[in-house]
């Protein structure tokens, strides 16, 4: 079965997902974007309102920010990078996902890891970093760092949201957001 099958089979197990209530309130499953080929993988934490509105993860302002960091480090957003989130439904209010919806979807996102097997992944925040990387440390603490998951690299990152409260593309959490995409980069080999 080709990687896109393998994707395309798991989407459909994830547009029937009734684990936890966050379906109930949902417009659209939140899967992904990007290229499953990529080498690296971008992991937030879950869907904001305009993410369930376009059933595609980071399109709002956070996306905007994340795609213009990418490609301010050399990538294109839509051929060199993979991106998806810890829970593929919007949490109300744009909330954080609780333990029990993130352990309720996590099976979803190890199934797109062990699909894509990808060299790096780059996680957004602390509760993507959290549910892929065992740490009692913040991202404030650890962003840019590599840890080792299996196979591949992690690299904690800050959130975009985090960025755009503190300044924006104007910040130095933006400047650090760059370094440590920079170092996702230059992870992957081959």
């Amino acid at each position: 079965m080709t990687l896109i099958n393998k994707l395309t089979l798991l989407q459909n197990n994830v547009s029937s997902c009734t684990k936890c209530d966050l379906h109930k309130n949902k417009t659209n499953y939140v899967f992904s974007r990007g290229n499953p080929s990529s080498k690296i993988m971008i992991v937030g934490e879950g869907p904001g309102h305009d993410e369930d509105i376009a059933g595609k993860p980071f399109v709002g302002l956070s996306g905007k920010l994340l795609d213009k960091a990418l490609v301010e480090a050399g990538l294109n957003p839509e051929t060199d990078v993979y991106v998806c989130n810890i829970v593929k439904c919007r949490p109300p209010g744009n909330r954080k996902p609780t333990q029990d919806e993130s352990d309720s979807c996590i099976d979803y996102l190890e199934e797109q890891i062990n699909i894509i097997e990808p060299q790096v992944i780059l996680t957004l925040g602390n509760t993507a970093t959290e549910n892929l990387i065992n740490t009692t440390f913040g991202v404030t603490k650890i962003h840019g760092k590599s840890f080792k998951r299996r196979n591949s690299k992690v690299i904690p990152a800050y959130h975009p949201s985090f960025i755009l409260r503190n300044g924006g593309s104007n910040s130095q959490q933006y400047q650090e957001f760059l370094a440590d995409i920079k170092t996702a980069i230059s992870l992957v080999t081959g």
